[in-house]
């Protein structure tokens, strides 16, 4: 059964769509869980800063060029000023407005991805269904 090149270029265009489609999907469902259970996708990097006010703390002071020494920290960028660690109850109030905002960013990114997934997803689908008529119609 010879196909001709029109043929030939409609069943690339749906394997290309198919294969588009096959991916999407797989991270629909990523996505899907990254808006139900953030929790579970954030980087582990992320996950560890936040699990204690420790780790918390140490996140901070590697983060900002910070230097500690024990409960105080120095900060060469501003004025080589002395700060002393947060209490316990502050430490851990800012430890969890800060894991808030890694959940909510995380969120954000899942709807954003999502709407950009469905709109390949609609895109693939529009063109493997024209194509794929084209290809049934020159069967016939």
């Amino acid at each position: 059964m010879k196909k001709t090149a029109i043929e030939v270029y409609a069943l690339l265009v749906c394997l290309g769509a198919m294969t588009c489609l096959s991916v999407n999907i797989g991270l629909v469902l990523h996505d899907t869980v990254s808006l139900v259970k953030p929790s579970l996708t954030i980087s582990t990097y992320q996950y560890n800063n936040h699990q204690n006010n420790d780790n918390y703390w140490q996140h901070q002071v590697g983060q900002s060029n910070i230097i500690q020494l024990n409960d105080l920290t120095l900060n060469p960028k501003k004025d080589k000023k002395f700060v002393k660690r947060p209490t316990k109850n502050e430490l851990t109030q800012q430890r969890l407005d800060s894991y808030q905002s890694v959940i909510e960013a995380e969120r954000r990114s899942a709807i954003r991805d999502l709407i950009f997934e469905f709109i390949v997803i609609l895109v693939s689908s529009i063109l493997f269904f024209t194509h794929w008529r084209f290809v049934l119609h020159e069967k016939k």
